[in-house]
């Protein structure tokens, strides 16, 4: 009888010693599953950003060295604020593409007013015309050197995972 209760108890012991290492193995597994699942959402979150800035730059380049008026920059309107929404969804990321938002902001801000059809421009108007159309290209440069900043971000953090 005696011999019967302690190997009951043994056997009652050595399940609960095995039911706790089968608990903590599956809580392991259950962490690994949901660190991969936030990982792939990470990648899929960056990947999408990766996309919209290719479509900026795309888009910057055929716009390059060329007057631009509000018709040229319609495209990049709904490209700003999907590159912003991209910018709250990943966290790593996040400066370089606000960073972007602003550099976007201040190009869209130097939309170039219609040239009247009244004939050819007189020296300050023209002038003036010549000073804008710099002031947009090189906010476009700048633009497109924060775009590459973002996807350098973008490549160091895929190498870094």
């Amino acid at each position: 009888m005696m011999l019967s209760s302690l190997v009951s108890a043994v056997a009652g012991a050595a399940s609960v010693v095995v039911a706790g290492f089968a608990l903590r193995n599956h809580r392991k597994g259950l962490d690994w599953l949901r660190r991969m699942r936030a990982s792939d959402d990470d990648a899929q979150d960056s990947a999408d950003a990766s996309a919209y800035l290719r479509q900026l730059v795309e888009t910057l380049c055929g716009l390059a060295h060329k007057p631009c008026h509000e018709a040229d920059f319609e495209p990049l309107h709904g490209l700003r604020h999907l590159l912003e929404d991209a910018a709250q969804a990943v966290e790593p990321l996040r400066p370089e593409l606000l960073a972007v938002v602003d550099r976007l902001d201040r190009y869209l801000a130097t939309v170039l007013q219609p040239v009247p059809a009244t004939g050819p421009a007189d020296g300050p108007e023209l002038t003036a015309r010549l000073t804008a159309a710099m002031r947009q290209e090189h906010a476009r440069i700048e633009l497109k050197n924060s775009v590459g900043r973002a996807q350098q971000r973008i490549r160091e953090l895929r190498r870094a995972t």
